[in-house]
């Protein structure tokens, strides 16, 4: 998954504490703990109309977390249609009619529920957060959501206008605006199956019927999660679920007869620089990675290199961030099934730009020599992201969505094996993984300045490509 790891050094002491803590014991522990420990708590079931359904307890407090999760997002997205997946997850809750005539907003409050959803590239999502002892309500409430939407032609006019303005809130954002513009050139083609946020174009003139297409065809119990954690049942769950689900007719697969489309391979290296009411110069480069349905293997060397290049006491960190080149840099793999990107962001200044991407593309160079990382970096990553799950275990709306993202882009079984399957990864796969997908690979460079600079910032970027490519 794509991270960001604070840089702070309370997090760092109270890790390291943890780590040592566990380091007594861990030679006895076997080697799938972590798994075994999720499968405990971890519960599946299938409904008779495809609906998989999963409960994880923790019964620390009297709060839980119900979610549906759909597979659906920006890649199911046509040219003409980009944002409307997200539109839709909006008229949903709009068009949402309870017992009374009450909307969605006062149902929520009736069951003391904090609500939300969300769109990405490969998942939408609708989840509540309650008492515990509101949970079959909010399985009735979410089941009647995703089974019997309702298309306004009023709502949805009044509707589009809202999610317009978070288009445009977010294209005012500088560092949305860079990412925006890299993403474009890393994609290509494929970029409509990424941009979530959508296209003013689409927005303005989708349709009802659109909308109730979008529903047919993915809004299906086989295509959809139900995701309930926190202090309940597993038993009782299901049962809930059979309840309120078991109406909900299968379909076909929607991806048979509409399969995702492959993105497209970026052929050559490109740049592009964005200009903002900034003070600073933000980089951001970008690759084309794995694709965790076919490589697992490759996502999990991913995310430990990730861990490695992340932690503040690296020595990648050390030589270009304590020593101010860069004032900072985070790495990142975002877990998809079709392409996910690498990502590595950073702030320098437009006068120590060159300097600073002429030393970055020296570590970059050197990360798939054998004596670049150690094993002790290696052990310390692993132990670092075991602790970040289990403390993620205690949390309960991330708890929900990590799981109702997993299952989306992966299957449960990833989460159930993910920290146990990233312990078995060598400094030979992270090394393999930087050659696979990073050393002398076609990239992207985006870096956002001000207008005087741009012209500046422009010419370092294409030298940097130049540079790069004689390697």
């Amino acid at each position: 998954m794509l991270v960001t790891i604070p840089n702070s050094r309370l997090v760092r002491a109270t890790l390291l504490t943890l780590l040592a803590i566990g380091a007594a014991c861990a030679t006895a522990r076997p080697a799938m703990a972590q798994r075994a420990t999720l499968e405990r708590i971890t519960h599946h079931d299938t409904l008779a109309n495809g609906l998989e359904v999963i409960v994880v307890e923790n019964h620390s407090v009297p709060l839980a977390t119900v979610e549906v999760v759909v597979r659906a997002g920006a890649m199911i997205q046509q040219a003409e249609d980009q944002g409307v997946p997200h539109l839709y997850e909006h008229m949903l809750f709009k068009g949402y009619r309870g017992s009374a005539d009450r909307d969605f907003i006062h149902t929520a409050a009736e069951l003391k529920a904090a609500y939300n959803g969300g769109t990405s590239d490969e998942t939408v999502s609708y989840y509540m957060f309650l008492p515990s002892s509101n949970v079959s309500g909010a399985i009735d409430v979410l089941a009647d959501l995703v089974r019997e939407p309702r298309f306004d032609n009023d709502e949805l006019a009044r509707e589009r206008f809202v999610v317009l303005s978070e288009f445009q809130r977010d294209m005012s954002q500088p560092t949305f605006a860079l990412s925006r513009a890299v993403d474009k050139r890393l994609w290509g083609d494929g970029f409509i199956r990424k941009n979530t946020i959508g296209d003013q174009t689409a927005l303005l003139t989708v349709t009802p019927d659109h909308l109730d297409e979008i529903f047919h065809r993915y809004y299906i119990p086989n295509n959809a999660a139900l995701v309930v954690t926190g202090d309940v049942s597993a038993p009782a769950v299901f049962q809930m679920a059979h309840h309120a689900f078991d109406g909900w007719k299968r379909r076909p697969d929607p991806f048979a007869a509409h399969p995702v489309a492959p993105m497209p391979p970026l052929a050559r290296s490109l740049a592009v620089v964005v200009t903002g009411d900034v003070s600073d110069v933000t980089i951001e480069i970008a690759w084309q990675g794995p694709g965790v349905r076919k490589q697992p293997d490759a996502s999990y060397a991913a995310d430990v290199l990730a861990d490695l290049l992340n932690d503040d006491h690296s020595g990648f960190h050390r030589r270009l961030v304590d020593t101010g080149i860069f004032q900072s840099l985070t790495f990142g793999y975002n877990t998809l099934a079709n392409t996910g990107p690498i990502v590595l962001r950073g702030v320098t200044t437009a006068q120590r730009l060159a300097g600073s991407l002429t030393v970055l593309a020296a570590e970059l160079r050197e990360m798939s020599d054998s004596g670049y990382f150690s094993a002790t970096d290696l052990e310390i990553a692993k132990k670092r992201r075991a602790v970040s799950t289990e403390l993620g275990l205690e949390e309960g709306i991330g708890l929900a969505q990590t799981v109702g993202y997993f299952w989306s882009v992966a299957g449960l079984d990833y989460h159930l094996g993910y920290v146990d399957n990233l312990s078995t990864r060598s400094l030979s796969d992270v090394r393999q993984f930087v050659q696979t997908y990073m050393t002398g690979k076609p990239f992207v460079i985006g870096a956002l300045t001000t207008d005087k600079e741009s012209d500046a910032i422009a010419k370092i970027l294409v030298q940097y490509l130049d540079f790069v490519v004689q390697q």
